[in-house]
This record gives structure tokens, sequence and C-alpha cells, in this order.
């Protein structure tokens, strides 16, 4: 008996260190951005919209300076940024067609989104939830050894988005590069699907990826670049967000 005790723990030992995915959100878990952080982030929005309803199309940027300490999320906008917004705002009052890209922009700027840029442990943990491991691979990321994951993701719907609006998703499928200490360097989901009110019916395709960096305790999302497109209700709509973060 004492001879297969050996053999026995030796498997379930290499068995739990097979479990990449338990691995990667032991790691990511232990990253508590207890340390500040200041970065500036560059943005730029693009949005088309053409159909029935409305025709538009524009790109607006925008640039912010973010500190996150105790105290809290600070986010400033600098005065050129907001001068330029207050005038595209004063030309879109005397003549409507003109557009206004960079107030678009600031306004799509949400607290929340920098707060998850700096600290993304979180938001990471919640997307990787209901993860099942499809595939595992070894790869070279910029230069460096990496473990490819890819992962079928089941999120949970509101009760609304599948009631009402008859959401469904075909696809949600999510790549992550590992680096060796099981914590992600990059990652990239694509999500496609339909959604229909009654006899009316549209499909969707998003993606985002993003890359990331360990700084301090911290994961932080270093460039975010998330694109949409759907079509339905006869409007065709795309839209693209890039969001790139500089370390101070």
């Amino acid at each position: 008996m004492r001879r297969l005790a050996a053999p026995v723990l030796l498997f379930f030992s290499v068995f739990a260190r097979a479990d990449v995915v338990t691995d990667m959100r032991a790691a990511v878990s232990q990253l508590h951005a207890a340390r500040p952080i200041h970065v500036s982030i560059d943005v730029q929005n693009s949005r088309k919209n053409e159909g029935r309803f409305a025709n538009q199309q524009f790109t607006g940027t925008a640039s912010l300076d973010v500190v996150e300490d105790d105290a809290g999320l600070h986010i400033t906008f600098p005065r050129a940024i907001l001068d330029r917004a207050d005038r595209e705002s004063r030309e879109h009052t005397a003549d409507p067609r003109k557009q206004t890209p960079t107030r678009a922009a600031v306004n799509d700027t949400e607290a929340t989104e920098i707060a998850d840029a700096v600290n993304f442990a979180g938001p990471f943990l919640r997307l990787i939830d209901s993860a099942k491991k499809i595939s595992e691979t070894r790869g070279v990321r910029e230069g460096h050894p990496v473990r490819i994951i890819v992962l079928k993701l089941t999120p949970k719907l509101p009760p609304e988005a599948t009631s009402i609006f008859s959401v469904k998703f075909t696809e949600d499928q999510m790549t992550v590069w590992l680096g060796d200490d099981n914590i992600p360097v990059a990652a990239e989901r694509m999500q496609r699907g339909t959604a229909g009110f009654m006899f009316i019916k549209g499909s969707m395709t998003n993606r985002s990826s993003w890359t990331f960096a360990r700084v301090g305790d911290r994961l932080v999302v270093l460039r975010d670049d998330s694109a949409y497109a759907g079509s339905g209700f006869g409007q065709k709509g795309e839209g693209r967000n890039v969001q790139v973060v500089t370390v101070r």
C-alpha cells in the first residue's frame, strides 16, 4: 500500500498543476492594487451608422491624466481638450450638421472603465468566472515564451436580454496569452450572436483585445482595442474604441 501512495500523490499533484485556469485565477487574485499609480491615457473612438433612421460617421480623440491612490480615482482632462469639446458644441448649436467627436470621446470616457484599466484583476477574474478550457499550446509573444489558452465563456445574461430581446450568442470565445508566472500578458474575446424583438431580428459581432502589464501589485491594461458591428431594424452600425495607457 505504501508503494502505491507515492505514485498516486504524484498523479494528483501533476493533475492539479495541469489546471491552468485555476492557476491563472489564483495568480491574478493576488494582485490587490494597494499601491498608488499614475498614468496618462489616450482614447480614440470611431462611430459609423447608416440606414433608415440615422446616418452618422465620426472619429474623436481625447487624452487624460489619471492617479489612483488611497483617496480614490483622480481624472484630469487637459484644458485644451475641454476647450475643443466646448467649441464643437457651439459649432453644433449653430449648425446641427456638424459633429462633436471630441465631446463624444470625453463622454464615452467612463470613470469605472478608467478604474478598471489601472486595476484589471477583478474584471479579468469576472470574465473567466465561467470559462472552460478548449485548448492549450505553447508559443512566443514579443520575444517571450507564453502559453496560449483558448477558453469558452458562458456569461449569465440579464433576464430581459433573453425574455424580451431574445439575445443569443452563437460564439463567445476568449484567447489568453499567459506568462510563466500565470499572469496574462494579453487576451482577446470574440462574440457573435443575434438579438430580436417580436418579428424583428438583427446580428452582432463584438471583439475586444487587451495588452496587459504587471505594474507592482496591479494588472494594468496598456492597450484596450474594442470593436463592434451590428445590423438589423433597417440599420447598420459599427464602432471602435482604442485606449492606450502610459504608466508614469
